[in-house]
């Protein structure tokens, strides 16, 4: 996917995604069921990250996939699967 989208691409979406405002205090009024899944490996957005996250909203889920990086549902697909079957049937 990087290789199709290109070097020039890949830098204007991460200049794009640094210099967007801060969305975490936002997080409070979130107020339905969330399941917020990360790879244990990720590096761009590491396990701590999201642990904040799903603590800034009231009742979700955090979901850690061992042995997996940032593209979850590409590097692990069944266990994402798994994962978001389990939440889904919780609800």
């Amino acid at each position: 996917m990087v290789e199709d989208t290109g070097a020039e691409s890949f830098v204007r979406q991460t200049k794009a995604i640094m210099s967007r405002a801060d969305s975490r205090p936002l997080l409070k009024e979130i107020h339905c069921p969330t399941l917020v899944l990360v790879g244990e490996g990720d590096e761009l957005t590491p396990p701590e990250l999201s642990k904040e996250i799903a603590g800034g909203i009231a009742g979700a889920k955090l979901t850690v996939v061992p042995d997996c990086g940032h593209l979850s549902t590409m590097e692990k697909p069944d266990a994402v699967n798994a994962a978001l079957a389990e939440w889904l049937e919780a609800k």
